[in-house]
């Protein structure tokens, strides 16, 4: 694997069978146009395209915070650190084009455990074209964290920000939301072609995707856009999932808005007639978000998942 570090650092030895490992994931990756040299020297070497941008994002997943090891298998795990990857490609409209990827495994794990991680990673990028070209592997006492960065091409569509959403703008979302926690955030599928689709064909002004919650990614949108929005709780798409997961004191409302990991589009354009989006609400000129809800308008605060710093 390009750039799996043969250095040992400190006192930490290299996980058993550290040098068949990555002889192994070299025999499972093949050649491509864009990857001129991948596994097996000290850099990946890639081709890009002179009138391409690219673009770099990096997301991690924590054993206990993002995953539960003891629940959910390692080809699971695996496939998740990749599509939060790939659902931020889609929150910008670009392409998945490579990945790299480092994996910090509990001392002891087996070899199949740590085979499967990467085939988790490896089928999630292969529906979209995207390699993992690089990385890095290492043993240590804590729990399994694996971080992911990936390299994005705009392949002929202009990146979709956070920052132009304008007054008078709908906001929409591209499926239901709320019960993610019932499974759906390990098993969800990127929305890149749905992506690529809508920018495509229909002004957007401003994208993200919904992995914080709607009430905390929409403000994400309104803070960098300088704006506000009302959104109208009766045109929320409510997922069936949230009957397996009502949380004491969550009306199912709040689960649509707060919840999180949904890793659905939410959007602002002047008008979209895609029949696969919903339009909840509009941009507006005051600050703040507010909805309407039971026929009286108030203040949405955010409710989403924040990691403590």
């Amino acid at each position: 694997m390009t750039a799996l570090s043969r250095k040992r650092q400190g006192i930490i030895p290299p996980m058993p069978g550290e040098f068949d490992f990555i002889s192994w994931i070299r025999s499972q990756q093949r050649p491509s146009e864009l990857a001129q040299l991948s596994s097996g020297d000290d850099l990946a070497i890639l081709k890009w395209k002179a009138d391409d941008l690219l673009l770099v994002g990096v997301d991690q997943v924590l054993d206990t915070v993002h995953f539960d090891s003891r629940v959910h298998s390692p080809r699971s795990i695996g496939a998740k650190v990749m599509n939060r990857n790939l659902s931020d490609c889609a929150a910008m409209a670009c392409l998945p084009a490579a990945a790299v990827a480092t994996v910090a495994l509990p001392r002891g794990i087996s070899m199949d455990y740590a085979k499967e991680l990467y085939l988790g990673m490896k089928e999630a990028g292969d529906i979209f074209d995207c390699q993992v070209v690089g990385g890095d592997t290492a043993t240590w006492d804590g729990k399994l964290a694996m971080t992911l960065s990936i390299l994005g091409r705009s392949a002929g569509i202009r990146p979709i920000t956070r920052g132009s959403a304008k007054p008078g703008d709908r906001i929409y979302v591209t499926g239901p939301l709320g019960g993610s926690s019932a499974g759906r955030h390990m098993t969800f599928q990127p929305r890149v072609h749905l992506a690529r689709e809508l920018a495509s064909k229909y002004k957007l002004t401003a994208m993200i995707d919904l992995s914080d919650g709607l009430s905390r990614d929409l403000g994400h949108i309104c803070e960098e856009s300088k704006v506000g929005a009302l959104i109208n709780a009766k045109l929320l798409p409510l997922h069936k999932d949230i009957d397996d997961v009502q949380k004491s004191g969550w009306r199912t409302i709040d689960h649509a808005v707060h919840e999180g990991e949904d890793y659905e589009l939410l959007f602002t354009a002047p008008a979209c007639d895609h029949p696969q989006v919903i339009m909840i609400g509009d941009i507006r000129a005051e600050p703040g978000i507010d909805w309407i809800i039971d026929s009286e308008q108030t203040r949405l605060e955010p409710k989403g998942w924040e990691h403590e710093i």
